[in-house]
């Protein structure tokens, strides 16, 4: 430092050794503090460098943090660097509240950090949580996703779970809003029970092993594809003339990519259903994607049979091309993106009468699938289902607004709780029972509610959203989404 002094080149060296010197000097037991208080990083284990995960994997093992299983890509930094934090620089019977991601208070992924219990070998680290803040329900959001702050103090010898008891804050603050006292009038505080969920758990419901994620058929412009008129002559028996379907929803680099067109064997034209063709009770018209797929079997370049369907060959080799130059990593070629954890040939042969309902969204909407080789994207979960009796009573109860209700507080979230997936198995959804009387019932309600949307005049055109909203609205004003939701709440709540 005296040599850089003197040559002048000292201006950020004092302040870099300063930043280094002072977490080991306040790590000392003499100088460790009273009170911490900080809003770590957030930092999915999915966004982090390689050699950051295997760091970081092991130190959050090593507290006893990692969870890992399904949910190791959401594993997050804020856990770890809380523990760090008190380990390191408070004292014994110090305070700390700390900024978390809303999950820390009741996703499975924070278990061991709810836990107060951080065994690190190099120092046993234990806290007593004393309560938290849930700021789900602010408006808008502080940060890209929603927020908590906990609170604890550091012990000597025993550890102390994060109560389930929390503080909710509720609220719409205005653009103009600047200072406490501004925003105080907008805000309320109230009691109220985390639900804690499992990530992993299996669920209550036996439907939970029937379903299925849609198959990723991504990029859209590679796959989806829209008839085109042919010359007098046309194209042949048996063959499509077909280009690219475009949306104004494409994202770069596809967005660039120029429109594929070609004349495709008609047997590899299938019908594909998407989420935004869903509705409450009804499908829209489904869509058509160029897959490869030779009755249940998944064509790839190297498979002699290819070429056998040279409109196919020549369409399916372009895609590659495009893919390959397109992608953004080189882990899956585009037979393995489409078929990424088997989710497209699981669905082979398809099954005559499937139930079909969203992936993600504010509320939950199911229907009845009966169209023979259809394929169903990844936007929806699919299961084969018995008999229509059957799927009348899961949509009766899916589509209720009562089971949403229900299964939000165990739906993973970003800045809202979206993310339907197979949570609604971890209620107590019976199997159906034809000789059960309140199964019949059900089945009964959703019959009527069925067909009610089926008479509805819908411009199929439109957004589904807008759609969406319109069909519920339409349904909430029956009574017999009323009994429905009275029996929902008796059966699962």
């Amino acid at each position: 430092m005296c040599r850089l002094h003197d040559d002048n080149r000292d201006h950020i060296w004092s302040y870099y050794v300063r930043n280094l010197v002072r977490p080991v000097w306040l790590s000392r037991l003499e100088n460790r503090v009273h009170v911490l208080v900080g809003n770590p990083p957030w930092l999915s284990y999915r966004h982090m460098p390689a050699d950051m995960q295997d760091v970081f994997r092991k130190m959050s093992d090593d507290m006893g943090l990692w969870h890992g299983k399904t949910v190791a890509p959401t594993q997050d930094l804020s856990a770890l660097f809380v523990a760090r934090a008190v380990q390191h620089y408070l004292m014994v019977d110090g305070s700390f509240a700390f900024v978390m991601p809303n999950a820390a208070l009741d996703r499975g992924y924070f278990a061991g950090f709810r836990s107060g219990n951080y065994p690190d070998p190099s120092e046993n680290t234990k806290v007593a949580f004393t309560g938290s803040w849930d700021l789900r329900r602010l408006r808008p959001h502080f940060f890209p996703r929603a927020s908590s702050v906990v609170f604890g103090s550091r012990t000597a010898d025993s550890s102390k779970k994060l109560p389930i008891e929390t503080t909710r804050w509720t609220g719409t603050l205005p653009r103009s809003v600047h200072t406490w006292s501004e925003a105080q009038p907008y805000l309320k505080r109230e009691s109220a029970r985390l639900v804690v969920s499992d990530d992993d758990a299996e669920g209550l419901s036996p439907y939970g092993d029937r379903f299925s994620q849609g198959a990723n058929i991504v990029p859209r412009v590679l796959f989806l594809v829209e008839p085109q008129p042919t010359n007098p002559l046309g194209v042949g028996a048996g063959r499509r003339q077909v280009q690219s379907a475009r949306s104004s929803y494409e994202n770069p680099p596809w967005k660039d990519v120029s429109s594929m067109r070609g004349v495709i064997e008609a047997e590899f034209v299938r019908p594909l259903l998407l989420s935004e063709s869903l509705l409450p009770y009804r499908l829209l018209p489904y869509r058509e994607a160029v897959l490869p797929l030779e009755g249940n079997v998944l064509l790839d370049t190297d498979n002699p049979h290819l070429d056998l369907y040279p409109g196919l060959a020549e369409w399916w080799r372009e895609a590659e091309r495009l893919w390959e130059e397109h992608r953004t990593s080189d882990r899956l070629t585009l037979t393995g993106q489409i078929d990424y954890r088997s989710k497209l040939t699981e669905q082979l042969p398809t099954s005559p009468l499937r139930l079909v309902y969203t992936a993600s969204g504010m509320h939950v909407s199911a229907a009845l699938v009966e169209t023979p080789n259809l394929i169903v994207e990844h936007g929806l979960y699919w299961g084969a289902i018995t008999s229509h009796a059957e799927g009348r009573y899961l949509c009766a109860i899916l589509n209720n607004p009562e089971l949403t209700r229900l299964v939000r507080p165990l739906m993973s979230y970003g800045k809202d709780e979206r993310h339907i997936d197979k949570y609604v198995w971890q209620l107590p959804i019976p199997l159906y029972d034809p000789a059960n009387q309140v199964h019949q019932r059900l089945s009964e309600l959703g019959r009527q509610q069925t067909e009610l949307v089926a008479a509805l005049d819908l411009d199929e055109t439109g957004n589904f959203v807008t759609l969406r909203q319109r069909v519920r609205n339409v349904l909430a004003e029956t009574n017999s989404a009323d009994e429905i939701g009275q029996i929902v709440i008796e059966l699962l709540g």
